[in-house]
């Protein structure tokens, strides 16, 4: 599930970035892409980035 997740953002991102807009363009791709990789990560199991104390 969060390779196909994943991959379908790579998509819906080529398509939403490569394609010619046919009207107004909104954020509904964007958001879809950052909803799809957020899915990704959940599924895998990344929670946040922290950096190792020094």
């Amino acid at each position: 599930m969060s390779v196909a997740s994943f991959v379908a953002a790579v998509l819906f991102a080529a398509a939403g970035l490569l394609l010619p807009p046919q009207g107004e363009i909104d954020g509904s791709v964007l958001l879809l892409v950052a909803q799809l990789l957020v899915l990704c990560a959940t599924f895998l199991g990344i929670r946040d980035l922290r950096l190792p104390p020094k």
